[in-house]
């Protein structure tokens, strides 16, 4: 037997750290809809760092997008600092503009169906095929039904063929830095795409514009409302998809030209704390 021959890749058990901004269900008036995850291996680097900086300036409050100001805008720059040295981080956002997504058709009204159909589709095309993931959510963003966790799974193990998601568990955000992270950089992208569709205008001292401008910074990009993936240095990976109204007759199918389009992406392997590029 050829002790050289390559053998099947080692699985890996990865975090998947979910996030929403917005509701599929409330008027299309309400365009914006948007879902995030932070795949992670190790998430304790990530919650160490925070914790740290945290102690040491004394700030103790939960981050959140939408509670930026002046006065407590250089610790959301700081905290971007802090993700983007670390590293092999995957992000993965989906933004739908609510006004180009009929539900009635081809959900049949069933909300909760496409929220499901959409969070699947994006947890599965993250995944390489040697890992296996468990989800951590937000507990008031999530449905609260018997049938949510059981939907999840059963939809990831069609797209994956193979029982890939291992397990869903409902958390409350302010106790979990890495939902945190996610509900900051979700926020900032929405916040692009809603600038984009002219939903607000953008003022150079509006403290969210200026993270938006960091995080621009860190991406190395000068515009973040459009689909497209960014492979950064160190293994960090931020995949945007905006979702483009092209649905198929087939409902569970029907998310196809969203969240990653089914691209394999790289396995996270081992995060350490490294200098920022």
């Amino acid at each position: 037997m050829d002790s050289n021959k390559p053998g099947p890749k080692p699985t890996s058990n990865v975090f998947g750290f979910i996030d929403e901004i917005g509701l599929l269900n409330t008027p299309k008036s309400d365009q914006l809809f948007g879902l995030g995850m932070l795949k992670l291996e190790h998430p304790s680097f990530l919650h160490r760092e925070i914790i740290t900086y945290k102690n040491k300036f004394d700030y103790h409050t939960e981050f959140k997008f939408t509670d930026i100001s002046p006065h407590n805008l250089i610790h959301y720059k700081n905290l971007l600092n802090i993700y983007f040295s670390l590293t092999n981080t995957y992000l993965s956002c989906l933004l739908i503009d609510k006004r180009k997504l009929d539900i009635k058709t081809y959900f049949k009204n069933d909300y909760q169906k496409a929220y499901n159909s959409f969070l699947a589709k994006m947890v599965a095309s993250s995944l390489d095929t040697s890992e296996y993931i468990v989800l951590l959510a937000d507990d008031i963003c999530t449905p609260k039904t018997d049938t949510f966790e059981s939907e999840i799974k059963a939809k990831v193990k069609k797209r994956t063929r193979r029982s890939a998601l291992f397990g869903i568990c409902r958390l409350d955000s302010s106790a979990v830095s890495e939902i945190q992270m996610v509900d900051v950089l979700l926020g900032i992208i929405a916040y692009a795409f809603k600038i984009k569709h002219g939903l607000i205008k953008p003022k150079r001292t509006n403290p969210k514009f200026k993270l938006l401008k960091h995080l621009q910074k860190h991406i190395n990009t000068d515009f973040l409302a459009e689909s497209n993936e960014f492979k950064l240095r160190y293994g960090r990976t931020v995949t945007i998809e905006e979702y483009k109204g092209k649905l198929t007759k087939n409902a569970d199918s029907a998310v196809s030209n969203s969240a990653n389009n089914g691209r394999p992406t790289p396995s996270v392997r081992k995060q350490s704390i490294a200098k920022r590029a």
